[in-house]
């Protein structure tokens, strides 16, 4: 089952972390210790959210319920504070979620910026992507970015043959399917498909504002 993300819960923090990456280090015949490496890492997502008002308090609680079910899948928003700059030289919003004036959560207000594509076709397992970019935007080491609903972060950037507007992007984790050239690289609504490994409840207080913590698990 897939829900969508409460609205309109406050993010306070986001915060990623790929793990899984390297398993428990093993001994060899020779007694030698060696870290043993794998291409499954995972995100991590430690979220800070917090209700405010009736409506928000209600979409949280039912949310935190839901996810308590086996196999339920969220597309999270993902809020970083850099993000790259735009066609008109200044740093990309953060495409908002629903409308306030709507009664559920139907995803962001507006299309994500369509300015960064893949130049080339990317596959399955890939390390790096080809990227066409603004004339005035960059991508830097330390961005993020999303292709469909899978979060990866920039860890290199080289442009090709010069040129300021075409760039190889060496992404972690491997890409986890194929992608077509033309595709859109989501630079500014970020998104996660995940799955809830913790989530704390909220009750009744005399509190207005509430607060959970959420700890989330990218979902295969």
């Amino acid at each position: 089952m897939q829900i969508t993300f409460p609205f309109p819960v406050r993010v306070q923090s986001a915060i990623p972390k790929l793990e899984g990456l390297r398993l428990n280090p093993f001994t060899n015949v020779d007694g030698e210790t060696f870290a043993q490496p794998t291409l499954n890492g995972f995100w991590r997502l430690n979220m800070q959210v917090g209700a405010h008002n009736m409506q928000s308090h209600l979409a949280l609680d039912a949310f935190l319920t839901a996810m308590e079910a086996p196999g339920t899948e969220c597309v999270v928003p993902v809020f970083v504070k850099y993000r790259p700059l735009g066609s008109n030289g200044r740093m990309l919003t953060r495409g908002g979620p629903a409308a306030p004036w709507t009664a559920d959560h139907v995803g962001f207000s507006s299309e994500p910026f369509g300015g960064f594509t893949l130049r080339a076709a990317a596959a399955y397992r890939d390390s790096f992507i080809d990227v066409n970019m603004p004339a005035l935007s960059r991508l830097w080491p330390g961005h993020y970015i999303s292709l469909g609903d899978r979060l990866h972060k920039v860890v290199n950037v080289t442009p090709l043959d010069e040129h300021p507007q075409r760039a190889r992007v060496s992404v972690m984790p491997n890409l986890r399917a194929a992608h077509a050239a033309g595709t859109v690289v989501i630079v500014d609504q970020l998104r996660l498909r995940c799955i809830m490994e913790s989530g704390d409840p909220i009750g009744a207080t005399t509190s207005p504002f509430q607060q959970s913590a959420l700890s989330l698990i990218e979902a295969f």
